[in-house]
């Protein structure tokens, strides 16, 4: 007969939920902090309301403040087909993002200080997943977020350089 395992006290299971739920809490800080990340908030340009890559153009909502960062485009169930969110630093630091409480699927692109595209990904609507997976984030100035595939259908690739018009990057 096999030995049957110990009994597992309902002071233990709660034990292992708090544990958890504390991990949790600590991850959403770190998001958080990190989104936020005591920079100063740059200036809205007062008229400039798109972006152009290469040849495809942009409309732009802007997030400067850590306000609108945090906010990002939770909640907006419609995007436009050429919209998105720019996600603007005064520093280049590491950056993450997720997609909390956002109906759309949208692609991200960080680009750092000089344009270049560090790193690109299609991320699922209303996912706790954080981009970039890891503690690894790169140097980030810069995020667009826009409709999922829009980069690729625009030719937009990693590690190559951007000339962005339409707001003094």
């Amino acid at each position: 007969m096999a030995d049957a395992a110990p009994p597992v006290h309902f002071s233990q299971v709660m034990t292992i939920r708090v544990t958890r739920c504390a991990r949790c809490a600590a991850m959403a800080t770190v998001l958080a902090a990190a989104a936020c990340g005591g920079d100063k908030s740059p200036t809205t340009p007062a008229s400039q309301n798109t972006v152009t890559i290469n040849t495809a153009t942009v409309n732009v909502t802007w997030a400067a403040t850590c306000a609108a960062r945090s906010t990002g485009l939770m909640g907006v169930t419609n995007l436009g087909a050429n919209s998105g969110m720019l996600f603007v630093f005064v520093n280049d630091a590491p950056r993450w993002f997720w997609m909390k409480d956002t109906p759309t699927p949208l692609s991200i692109a960080f680009f750092d200080a000089s344009r270049k595209v560090v790193y690109l990904a299609d991320m699922p609507a209303n996912s706790l997943t954080v981009y970039p997976p890891g503690l690894n984030a790169p140097l980030l100035r810069y995020a667009l977020e826009v409709n999922q595939g829009w980069f690729a259908a625009h030719g937009v690739t990693h590690a190559k350089v951007y000339f962005m018009k339409g707001y003094a990057l």
